[in-house]
This record gives C-alpha cells, structure tokens and sequence, in this order.
C-alpha cells in the first residue's frame, strides 16, 4: 500500500482572499454576481444557494469566481471550518470573511478537494487554528497560518472512502435532524391544543 503523503496545504492548493468587499455587501436584484457568505453555510457545512444575494462588484481587481470543487475556509470568527463548493450559481464570489482554497492543477488526479475540505474540519487541523488564531474578541487565522496547515494526502481510493462515509454521516444528520424537528412541530400541536381547552 502507498504511503501517506504528509505536506503543507500550500503544496497542494492555492489559497487567495475573498474578494474585497468594503463593510456590507449591498443586496442589488438586478445584478448578477452572487455573493457568499457565512450566513450562507448551514448546519452541515453546505451553501445554500438559494439565499444567496446578487450584487455589483466595484475596483478594479479581476473577480475570483468560485467554481466546483473550489473550497472556502473561513478565517473570521469564533469558529474556523471549511465548506466544500458544489453546484454554485456562474459568477459567484466569496466574502472576505472567507478564504478561496483550490487544489492545484498538478494535483488534480492526486486530491480530492472535498476530502481536503473534511480535513480541515477534524480535530487535528483545529486543534493547530485553534493555537494559531489570533486575536481575543475578533479571532482570525492570517493566510501564512491556513497556507502552513499540516495536510495528510492518503492514496486516492482513501480519499473516496472518507468522502463516501462523511456523506453518508451527514445524510443521517439531516434524516435525524428531520425527525427532532417533526417531534418538536408534534408538541406544539399538542402544547396549543392543550391550552385551548
């Protein structure tokens, strides 16, 4: 069996800032440049695209749309996770509470982007934010920070079975947390109906 690759994240990917959006994104229905951002993740670490906002892009600088396969880090904040983009609508872009990390093209065949993305949620790679965050009320990882990550690359059919059974893991987090939600509406029908009497 190969052996695993231990490496940096910058070896394997590229990593550029969300795009500089200066304070509020401003909502704008007749644009057509959607913007991320966190309040776009949910509970299972996906985008919903849906409430995405469309806005105007100003400044010079060359967009960084996102693209599937692409995978976002957020950097600002009290918690610091990586989402894995899928179905993104064209001309997306990332706010700059985010950083924008691809795998680059030498490594395309080698890495999968969405097991990189599970990496760097497991407790390993917290563990070094969590002791590399800067900042005591508005905590932060720099780009130097994410960019040294240790990165472990087993052999590509281990990065399809981690894949497969975090996808299974998170379809039975949805399918649980459906029937707390079903149990919870059922109380409420019965708290009301109690109180009506």
């Amino acid at each position: 069996m190969p052996e695993l690759i231990n490496t940096k994240l910058c070896e394997i990917a590229d990593i550029r800032p969300g795009h500089p959006f200066r304070g509020t994104i401003t909502p704008v229905s007749s644009a057509n440049t959607h913007a991320v951002q966190v309040r776009d993740v949910n509970n299972f670490g996906e985008i919903e695209t849906k409430n995405l906002i469309t806005t105007e892009l100003t400044g010079r600088k060359q967009p960084d749309y996102l693209h599937e396969g692409d995978i976002l880090f957020v950097a600002k904040g009290a918690k610091h996770f990586s989402v894995y983009v899928q179905q993104i609508p064209e001309k997306s872009v990332c706010s700059p509470h985010f950083f924008l990390v691809r795998i680059q093209a030498l490594y395309a065949e080698k890495v999968l982007p969405e097991f990189i993305s599970w990496q760097l949620n497991q407790l390993p790679a917290q563990r070094y934010f969590k002791n590399s965050a800067e900042g005591s009320l508005y905590v932060s990882i720099r780009r130097k920070i994410l960019e040294d990550t240790p990165i472990t690359v087993p052999p590509l059919v281990t990065q399809q079975r981690i894949v497969s059974l975090h996808r299974a893991a998170v379809s039975e987090q949805k399918v649980l947390q459906q029937l707390i939600t079903n149990r919870q509406q059922q109380l409420n029908v019965i708290a009301t109906d109690l109180f009506r009497d």
